[in-house]
């Protein structure tokens, strides 16, 4: 699947309008919104998860910025919950070394949507608040989600279409 920017979302709703738009985005997104820590000991590489350090500055000079990562189940995935993690493995994959191989996981539930940190070597913060691993966390439209070292913005389908939306008004 070809990497989806915000600046195609926009055009792509600019061209097809609310309904078609709403029809293909059906599922929640992950928005990166910017980077939040440095790797620590250099540049990523090889196979393993680099550790992430808390910067002072958020960057802006990253590939992934801006780049939308829709949270669904991958084609032919087995049924349970939705994987993000930097292996191609995942349901979500995300190619950052601060992003463990298998980092967290989302369930859809009645009352929300709940995020799961696997046991990650850089941790999920969600609002603010570190999870611990195995702690299932509900998130909401809007929600900031920070992986590794980058910044995500949650949104759910409709706030993902409202937030579009708004950009372009």
């Amino acid at each position: 699947m070809a990497a989806i920017y915000l600046k195609d979302v926009k055009e792509e709703l600019r061209r097809v309008g609310d309904v078609v738009f709403k029809s293909r985005y059906r599922a929640p997104a992950l928005i990166v919104v910017g980077k939040a820590a440095e790797l620590a000991g250099g540049s990523g590489g090889g196979d393993r998860t680099m550790l992430a350090n808390p910067s002072e500055t958020v960057g802006q000079d990253f590939a992934l910025i801006d780049r939308v990562f829709p949270v669904s189940k991958a084609p032919h995935a087995p049924r349970g919950p939705i994987s993000l993690g930097r292996s191609g493995e995942n349901d979500v994959s995300i190619p950052e070394y601060s992003i463990s191989k298998r980092h967290c996981f989302f369930e859809f539930e009645p009352a929300g949507i709940k995020l799961t940190d696997c046991g990650s070597t850089n941790g999920s913060i969600i609002d603010d608040k570190r999870i611990e691993s195995g702690e299932a966390t509900m998130i909401r439209d809007g929600s900031r989600i920070f992986l590794g070292r980058f910044a995500f913005v949650f949104h759910t389908a409709t706030g993902f279409h409202a937030y579009v939306k708004s950009l372009i008004a």
